[in-house]
């Protein structure tokens, strides 16, 4: 569970991708917060011959109440972009139950 206003979350994707010839500027995991709003997080490559990915939180990321839904987008250096599957996660109010 994620709270707002909680920032030691690292989001971790595995993209299936050799990430080994892209760019670490082109590799972000996008979003639909719940008011259906979008942006994206750049990404750190953790490994990049197994496609691994994150983005720790920081303390400027303001996130709302409510269900989110994200997944990989990567741009490759030929101008190929890999769309990764997307993954939900909930928001929820600090003390409220789940």
């Amino acid at each position: 569970m994620i709270y707002v206003g909680q920032n030691a979350v690292k989001f971790r994707v595995d993209t299936d991708i050799d990430l080994t010839t892209v760019s670490s500027s082109q590799i972000y995991l996008r979003y639909y917060a719940p008011n259906l709003s979008s942006g994206q997080f750049a990404a750190t490559v953790e490994t990049s011959t197994d496609g691994i990915v994150y983005y720790n939180l920081s303390s400027t990321d303001t996130l709302s109440t409510g269900l989110y839904r994200m997944w990989a987008h990567v741009t490759h250096a030929d101008g190929r972009v890999s769309i990764g599957e997307p993954f939900s996660f909930t928001v929820k109010a600090e003390g409220e139950l789940t």
